[in-house]
Parts: structure tokens; C-alpha cells; sequence
């Protein structure tokens, strides 16, 4: 192993939600609060990280990252909260795959493939953003400084994404656990 690092993850214990409203409706808003147990994020490409993880993808569209044994409960429940506003609330985990990336040269790694910049002061900590890495379209969120980031991608491309990061982070001595 060199001495740069990057440690990478397979996430196979998360569930995903898409949620779709109107974020302006404080009904809405405060009816899906409720029932995640904490907030939307409504600035742009930002994340809310609390018991679960919440993605901000269009001003009417959030993907919910929960475990997977609290994924159904939390459907129902969210479901229940909105169903008298207009809403939509669908179960999409058979269609992502989620990795890990951890360590300090994960930035120099995405800068490889994609075009959007990965500097701290620019991409920090709670940013998030849909965007190509290679030739796989993706959702790249920063959850710490550590840093740690996340990416989501379709299940049909995870195996070409893990490929590619695997060639892409050699230099790195980027690990899969």
C-alpha cells in the first residue's frame, strides 16, 4: 500500500426514498419533517445528515438514504404523513448502489473523471451533486472533512463505477473492503 490512501465501500445495508413535492408548502414540508425527524434541505445541492441522510435533487425532489430495516417503516410512515398533500413517496432501492470513499486523495481520484471542483472551499462539507465520474452518471455527496464522501450511482453501472475507481485510485492505494 502507498502512503496515500483512499479506504472505499460498498453501502449494501441502505435503503433509498424518492420524495417529490412542493418545498414552498409548509404543509408539505412540515408534514415530511415530521415524520423523517428532520429537515429537508432546500438550498441546492445540499445534504441533511441525521438519522438518515437527505439528498436535495430538484426544488420538488429529495432521495432519503435510510438502513435498509428501517427503509419500509419509514416509507409507510412518510407515505401516511403526506398523503393528503401532493406528494409522491416510492421505494427506489432496487435501482442504486451506494460506495464509500474515505481519505485525502479521494478528490485528486474524482478530478480524474469529472469536471466539477472538488475544492474544499467549493465543495464542502453537506454538498452534494448529480454529475458524470467516467462515463457513469452519479450523485456525489461530502458527508465530513474527514473527508468522507458518498456516491450513488444506478445499479446497472455500479460494477463499471467500481472498475473504474478501482483503475482510476491505484496511485492512491485506494482499498475496497
Amino acid at each position: 500500500m502507498s502512503e496515500h490512501s483512499i479506504k472505499a465501500e460498498l453501502l449494501t445495508d441502505v435503503g433509498y426514498i424518492n420524495l417529490r413535492g412542493n418545498s414552498q408548502d409548509s404543509a408539505f414540508t412540515k408534514a415530511a419533517e415530521k415524520a423523517l425527524g428532520q429537515a429537508l434541505p432546500v438550498e441546492p445541492n445540499t445534504i441533511s445528515v441525521g438519522q438518515n441522510r437527505i439528498v436535495w435533487l430538484g426544488p420538488d425532489e429529495w432521495l432519503i438514504v435510510a438502513p435498509t430495516a428501517t427503509t419500509a417503516k419509514l416509507l409507510s410512515g412518510l407515505s401516511g404523513a403526506v398523503a393528503k398533500q401532493h406528494a409522491a413517496v416510492n421505494d427506489v432501492s432496487g435501482g442504486n448502489i451506494a460506495v464509500s470513499l474515505r481519505g485525502a486523495d479521494t478528490r485528486k481520484l474524482f478530478a480524474k473523471g469529472c469536471t466539477l471542483d472538488f475544492h474544499p472551499e467549493v465543495f464542502g462539507v453537506g454538498r452534494c451533486a448529480q454529475t458524470g465520474l467516467g462515463k457513469a452518471s452519479v450523485l456525489i455527496g461530502l458527508l465530513d472533512d474527514a473527508p468522507s464522501f458518498e456516491l450513488i450511482v444506478r445499479r446497472s453501472f455500479s460494477e463499471y463505477l467500481v472498475k473504474w475507481l478501482q483503475h482510476a485510485g491505484r496511485e492512491y492505494g485506494i482499498e475496497f473492503a
